[in-house]
């Protein structure tokens, strides 16, 4: 193939997918991934990688940001936690919530979501992400099989423990989990706060109200 003609393919990250709409997910964006995600109109990257990106440590990446008018994210993580049965989990749950809190935050909406290679620490996260949206522990784990190949008794162990205060806005994503199910369900299961969308001062301000019925 004439080289100008592989310039121009249009090709997806590694492990590429849509996980709900304007929410998509992958490996780390690379020159020829530019072209497919300039076509997501995407607002913000979230990176779940050791180091945040610069124009020190990627520099194409920060200028192809630049010129789409995208805004990046970091979470420090570690690398993926290894291999096999003896693959350690590399996050917290502190990362989970930090992350599951930015992608149901309409504010940063499309958002793709990537660590370094697209497959173990995304996958927890999706997973965990997927919990809380009250999906079976079947489905949640052959969909982290499908991008991570392998699943140990450590990953199963820290999504199926997994729980913590997360604070949802109201201006949240439409698709938000909790449709349909009843308010007792949700409260009994997860612990949910409130933030007001309204900002004094510049700073969002919590609202402290246990009745969340308007937002469920």
């Amino acid at each position: 193939m004439p080289e100008d003609r592989v310039l121009d393919l249009i090709t997806p990250p590694l492990r590429f997918t849509a996980l709900q709409p304007n929410l998509y997910r992958g490996s780390y964006p690379r020159p020829i991934n530019y072209r497919f995600l300039k076509r997501l109109r995407l607002k913000y990257i979230l990176s779940l990688i050791p180091s945040p990106i610069t124009e020190k440590t990627d520099r194409p990446l920060q200028d192809f940001c630049r010129e789409q008018n995208i805004k990046l994210l970091h979470i420090e993580c570690s690398k993926d936690g290894g291999k096999g049965k003896k693959r350690n989990v590399p996050i917290t749950y502190s990362i989970v919530i930090q992350a599951i809190e930015i992608i149901i935050n309409s504010d940063y909406s499309p958002l793709y979501i990537h660590c370094l290679t697209g497959s173990h620490i995304t996958s927890l996260i999706v997973a965990c992400l997927r919990k809380i949206s009250f999906w079976s522990s079947v489905s949640i784990f052959n969909e982290f099989i499908n991008y991570s190949a392998t699943i140990n008794f450590a990953d199963r162990s820290f999504v199926e423990k997994f729980e913590g205060d997360i604070f949802v806005p109201e201006d949240k994503i439409n698709w938000i989990f909790w449709n349909g199910f009843p308010r007792e369900t949700v409260l009994d299961t997860f612990s949910i706060k409130l933030i007001k969308s309204q900002k004094e001062n510049g700073n969002e301000k919590e609202r402290e109200n246990d009745d969340i019925k308007n937002i469920i």
